[in-house]
């Protein structure tokens, strides 16, 4: 009898050890499955839904020929996203990387002058109307908007497993990201809506944390994906700039209003 009973308390401590074992198993799995929906994080700006909001079908170019007035004004801003706010680049980010295409259009003649837009200005689906507006109030002739398409993939990598010890189960997670960002730059005389040119750049940025760091250095990587994303972009549109220059004169689609003593082959410093 009394092998019986101590064959069945065995049994039942046993019992009872599985369904621990389970259970810390089980609320593994749920937190895993919690922070499923939390993988996957992307942001857009698109200039199409910025600028023709409502319209799927191709947008045909101006039949407007740009007049610009030389030197002319350029504001830099980026179109609205639809990002959630825990993950949106940050205004002082979105201004400081303005800052740095603000560099594709320094030192030249043709350009009086150079302003950040702060993206309070530029309302979802605002369309030209929303631009003629941000130009009349800044006096710009030229605005170049920044898009973007950025997503973060974020996952357990193969080294996560339940450590056992003898005081109780541990996990022991190393989660991986994965953050992919295109940026491009547009340039529009705000007068015809004709894009005058444009610039692109890619990054993609790999790194890992644990589950206590992982929001921080997650956030840092977004945005300096955002960074080497624009850097590129800024160097091809210095490339685009200059080239510019050189095709104005000569491109029926844009007649310049130069100014008497104008030297397009000068540059200047700023």
């Amino acid at each position: 009898m009394l092998r019986l009973l101590s064959l069945r308390a065995a049994a039942a401590r046993r019992f009872a050890l599985v369904a621990l074992s389970v259970g810390v198993v089980g609320l593994a799995v749920v937190g895993c499955a919690s922070m499923e929906s939390k993988t996957k994080q992307r942001q857009v700006a698109s200039m199409l839904t910025y600028l023709y909001p409502g319209s799927e079908a191709p947008v045909a170019p101006p039949d407007t020929v740009a007049e610009i007035k030389v030197p002319f004004r350029v504001g830099i801003a980026f179109v609205p996203d639809n990002g959630n706010a825990e993950f949106r680049l940050s205004e002082a980010d979105r201004l400081r990387l303005a800052g740095k295409v603000r560099e594709a259009f320094a030192n030249y003649p043709f350009i009086s002058q150079i302003e950040a837009v702060p993206s309070l200005y530029l309302e979802k689906g605002g369309g030209f109307a929303n631009l003629d507006r941000i130009a009349g109030l800044l006096r710009l002739d030229v605005v170049a908007l920044i898009s973007f398409d950025q997503v973060q993939y974020a996952g357990a990598n193969g080294w996560s497993f339940l450590y056992w010890t003898g005081v109780g189960a541990y996990m022991v997670q190393g989660d991986q990201y994965d953050i992919m960002t295109a940026v491009e730059t547009a340039v529009f005389d705000v007068r015809s809506r004709r894009m005058l040119m444009h610039a692109a750049g890619t990054s993609t940025v790999k790194g890992e944390a644990t589950w206590v760091g992982f929001a921080e250095r997650s956030r840092l990587a977004r945005t300096d994906s955002f960074t080497q994303a624009v850097q590129q972009m800024t160097a091809n549109l210095k490339t685009e700039v200059q080239a510019f220059r050189e095709r104005a004169p000569r491109d029926p689609s844009i007649r310049l209003v130069l100014p008497p003593g104008y030297n397009p082959g000068t540059t200047v410093t700023r």
